[in-house]
């Protein structure tokens, strides 16, 4: 049971719940929606996405083994504690239950295209794993559109299934600001996956992958990816100027805890050499990560305490 929750990578799967939670009890339902799907339907929604992720981790470590022979030998867990075999099996079963799950919620409130949605997720999550990891920035684009998904398929099954004339308004509204929030998450963990690439650049280079450590050089990169975050820090810091300065809580949130954190890998950028370097930052960007998901609740909290 214990290589089972390490193969899934629990706390992953753990954050992607808590991302669709915290979008239905932190924006959506305080903003006076009321949701499309009864609790069965969340719950499914919720199984399918958290499925999903694990079956990526799955797929992701089973054709990562000789890589993370260099990179990571003390967590390697395929040929290790798992046979390939067990492994792929355990594979195709959370796929096959993720899908089966996103077909009887799509059918369920009538919307039979929306499994599609899993289907695709499914494939390219395979297709990442196994080919587009290992090309240059095409596969860090991918898993970051991936991750910014998550907050994006919340809205549209809690939201497209009962718009009408009256609430398009609203709903539309929120869309928009889903969509800003998945940006961010986008852009984040595509700064992360860099950095993690820079902390992988031996076990890559053995692997054939072509990332921009490897092709630049880590230090090169490392200042490319350090001004890269300016680029989102001054974005974000126009966006809490702009839309969020009326709101202390949430203009301090910002500051303090993403636009700070940011602040400093930026800075700490210009002077890692070591592997053990990159892991530090790219661990806090994996918390920034956090963080930003969790602003989503921070507008509507005061729902919560009146």
């Amino acid at each position: 049971m214990t290589v089972f929750f390490k193969i899934i990578r629990w706390p992953n799967v753990l954050m992607t719940v808590l991302t669709q939670l915290v979008i239905i009890y932190g924006l959506l339902i305080p903003s006076n929606v009321v949701p499309s799907l009864n609790l069965w339907q969340l719950v499914l929604l919720i199984v399918a996405t958290a499925l999903l992720t694990a079956s990526g981790n799955v797929i992701n470590d089973i054709f990562d083994v000789e890589i993370d022979k260099v990179n990571k030998p003390e967590k390697l867990l395929v040929s290790k504690s798992i046979s390939e075999k067990n492994a792929y099996n355990l594979y195709f079963v959370l796929t096959i239950l993720a899908v089966g799950c996103g077909f009887i919620l799509s059918n369920s409130i009538d919307r039979p295209i929306f499994s599609s949605v899993f289907i695709v997720v499914a494939f390219l999550l395979y297709l990442y794993a196994s080919s587009l990891k290992a090309m240059l920035l095409v596969g860090n684009v991918v898993i970051s559109i991936l991750v910014a998904l998550v907050i994006l398929i919340t809205g549209v099954f809690e939201l497209f299934p009962s718009i009408t004339p009256e609430t398009q308004t609203t709903y539309r509204f929120l869309m928009e600001r889903l969509l800003e929030f998945a940006l961010m998450a986008f852009l984040i963990n595509l700064i992360r996956e860099w950095v993690k690439d820079c902390e992988d650049v031996n076990g890559d280079k053995i692997g054939g992958r072509n990332t921009l450590a490897i092709v630049l050089g880590r230090t090169r990169a490392a200042k490319i990816i350090a001004v890269c975050i300016l680029g989102i820090v001054i974005l974000i810091g126009w966006y809490v100027y702009e839309y969020i300065y009326v709101n202390d809580l949430a203009t301090y949130y910002f500051i303090f805890l993403i636009m700070g954190p940011l602040m400093f890998v930026m800075i700490k950028l210009w002077t890692a050499q070591t592997s053990k370097e990159f892991h530090l930052l790219s661990t806090i960007l994996k918390v920034v990560l956090l963080l930003g998901i969790l602003s989503i609740g921070i507008f509507r909290i005061n729902y919560y305490f009146n």
